[in-house]
């Protein structure tokens, strides 16, 4: 049995508020969407500085959900990861299309995190700098895609 598990690349902008949030209830998952379980969720940002904590509104609303963002740190989307990314999800149409324009090799399924859901709305609003209700909403928006996140994965037949 192949154990190699496959990454799903999360982008924002920072990588300090929606990507951790995302990579964390991601990783969380998989109790709920087995299929979660063949997956390693990592987050990069576009603009990132490396090495800077989850925003502290981030990780006030994840710990809501019994979760934490504690030991988080930012990194910067490089090619290096790019290259071992099994799929991209990004926030916003506008993370896809900083990455198509700034890097050359990219994987082939790259899609916005809110895709696969049937509503007009594929980007999750940024809540950098706004309050606590921002950032619960902004994690609501995420919560709500897992589902059919999910349900993408399991039909791609991945080992």
């Amino acid at each position: 049995m192949n154990s190699k598990k496959h990454l799903v690349l999360i982008l924002c902008t920072g990588n300090t508020c929606r990507s951790p949030m995302a990579e964390c209830l991601l990783n969380a998952s998989s109790k709920e969407y087995p299929i979660l379980d063949k997956f390693t969720f990592q987050s990069a940002g576009v603009f990132a500085q490396d090495n800077q904590p989850a925003s502290s509104n981030s990780q006030k609303a994840i710990e809501g959900k019994s979760l934490s963002l504690e030991s988080h740190r930012s990194q910067q989307l490089t090619q290096e990861l790019i290259d071992q990314a099994y799929m991209i999800l990004g926030m916003t149409s506008s993370h896809i299309q900083q990455l198509e324009f700034q890097y050359e090799r990219l994987p082939e399924k790259i899609f916005p995190f809110r895709y696969w859901l049937e509503s007009s709305e594929i980007d999750i609003p940024d809540p950098f700098g706004g309050n606590l209700n921002e950032y619960q909403n902004c994690l609501e928006s995420i919560e709500e895609s897992i589902p059919s996140i999910a349900q993408y994965l399991e039909s791609q037949g991945l080992d």
